[in-house]
């Protein structure tokens, strides 16, 4: 079968790596060992962050709401204005809820808190998944519901009881005992502060008996909260206001696209920087072969031929890496998860702490076009990178190269 010969050199030159010059061999290998890095690197990356962003949007916002309308004096008709808000566009849930922050006590230990109260027919679709997996219900009377994490904290164990302390700035501190009936986890930085009670004894609490304090609202487009909040304000009673989950999360969404951002640039000055490897390989690969090429240029090979020659050999040297790249870096976004609890467990570490990260725990999110995203850019790169060495090797002058042969 026929093969164009500066394809078939090429060939021949990539399979024989640096021939017998060692240093021309080690280069070739770091060059490839830097892209199949980077390329991997990157990929691995870019899953986490976006899995940070996935989990930020379907997990974080189904628990926190999209839009809070509030009222400071407390709703007392809020079945009719609940009902004038859920008639709004893109609105697909509204929840009445009474709110009230303080300390809960159990023993020696206290703790910061924000007691949620709820109806039991009315309970969010992101809360109740979270309900529904820890396998409890929304609690009655007295009972009282908290995260793992402040159950663990204050070492409390289910059917004991606790106290709620409500310090106020213009009346006497309200003290009001709970019983716990149930844990639950967000695996969010939500799970610091939440604990959930009933709808009549939380507004009690709060001051605002058969009342409550707002609605939590979640919409289909979570980018138009703030807009929707406006819409929503024109069409209720004087007094009430809104804050959207811009205000209460926006940070860490920004901060979350920043770091992609900029953890994704450093990575991709990985690949750069091995593509510049490339062009040092191929360039003490072109002086390693100074007389081989004069004599393929006597023999009857064209500038045009050789520079493709060389060409050939680069693009193959990219090739492999970015391919060898892509293969371990879909492989460890497929293990990266475990592979963190792994060292979890070994090192008995927490690495993800909800104290500091919005999550506990690796959220990986593969996108194919990130991958087919990564790989051209690094086979732009390499080609970039091969085209000075082949072009310098294309103008060789065989009389200069052969004068004392």
């Amino acid at each position: 079968m026929y093969k164009p010969l500066p394809l078939f050199i090429g060939l021949r030159y990539f399979s024989a790596g640096g021939g017998g010059n060692r240093l021309v061999s080690f280069i070739s290998l770091l060059a490839i060992s830097g892209l199949v890095l980077g390329v991997g690197l990157l990929i691995v990356v870019l899953s986490v962050m976006n899995g940070f962003d996935r989990e930020l949007r379907e997990r974080i916002l189904s628990v926190v709401p999209h839009v809070q309308i509030i009222h400071q004096q407390g709703v007392a008709d809020w079945r009719t204005d609940g009902a004038l808000i859920a008639r709004q566009p893109s609105v697909t849930e509204v929840t009445p809820y009474a709110e009230v922050n303080g300390l809960v006590h159990f023993r020696q230990t206290s703790r910061p808190i924000q007691l949620l109260g709820l109806e039991a027919s009315a309970v969010p679709s992101g809360l109740q998944a979270v309900l529904d997996e820890a396998g409890v219900s929304l609690p009655q009377g007295n009972q009282l519901l908290l995260s793992e994490v402040l159950a663990e904290s204050l070492n409390i164990q289910l059917g004991q009881r606790l106290t709620l302390i409500v310090p106020s700035a213009d009346g006497p501190t309200v003290a009001e005992a709970f019983t716990l009936v149930g844990v639950f986890a967000t695996h969010t930085e939500i799970d610091q502060l939440l604990a959930i009670g009933a709808l009549p004894v939380v507004a009690d609490v709060a001051g605002i008996g058969g009342m409550v304090n707002g609605f939590r609202v979640q919409t289909d487009d979570q980018f138009n909260a703030r807009q929707l909040g406006y819409q929503i304000l024109e069409r209720l009673p004087f007094g009430y206001g809104f804050r959207d989950w811009f205000q209460t999360h926006g940070n860490l969404y920004q901060a979350i696209q920043l770091s992609r951002n900029m953890v994704g640039l450093l990575i991709f000055m990985i690949i750069a920087i091995a593509a510049f490897n490339v062009i040092s390989m191929l360039m003490m690969s072109v002086m390693d072969k100074r007389k081989d090429i004069a004599i393929l240029q006597t023999l009857g090979l064209t500038r045009r031929e050789i520079l493709q020659l060389f060409l050939t050999q680069g693009v193959l040297i990219g090739l492999f890496g970015i391919l060898i790249g892509v293969l371990l870096g879909v492989l460890g976004c497929l293990w990266v998860a475990d592979l963190v609890l792994w060292m979890e467990s070994l090192l008995g570490v927490i690495f993800l702490n909800t104290e500091v990260y919005p999550i506990d725990y690796i959220p990986v999110d593969l996108r194919w076009s990130d991958v087919l995203t990564v790989s051209l850019a690094a086979v732009l790169l390499n080609l970039l990178a091969t085209l000075y060495p082949a072009l310098r090797a294309s103008r060789m002058v065989p009389a200069d190269e052969l004068r004392y042969e």
